[in-house]
């Protein structure tokens, strides 16, 4: 599912502009069978040495959590670009 800007959400496995990628999503949210990613979920980052949350900016929530999507940052500076 696309937002107003037309920007798929963030899905587990989705990959960064720093070479990292989403490792931690939300089960009971799918999009194309597969795990949706919600604000402060996990994103691993080799440049920056760690594990960084998802900073969602979608207008969607889920269980009172926004929905990522792609073009939103983590807590390092990186992007969600997609798989």
């Amino acid at each position: 599912m696309r937002d107003a800007r037309g920007r798929d959400m963030v899905r587990l496995g989705d990959v960064t502009d720093h070479g990292g990628k989403v490792i931690e999503a939300n089960d009971e949210l799918k999009h194309l069978g597969i795990a949706v990613s919600l604000d402060g979920h996990g994103v691993i980052c080799p440049k920056c040495g760690g594990v960084f949350p998802l900073l969602a900016s979608g207008p969607r929530t889920h269980r009172g959590r926004r929905v990522g999507y792609h073009g939103d940052k983590t807590g390092c500076g990186a992007t969600v670009v997609g798989a």
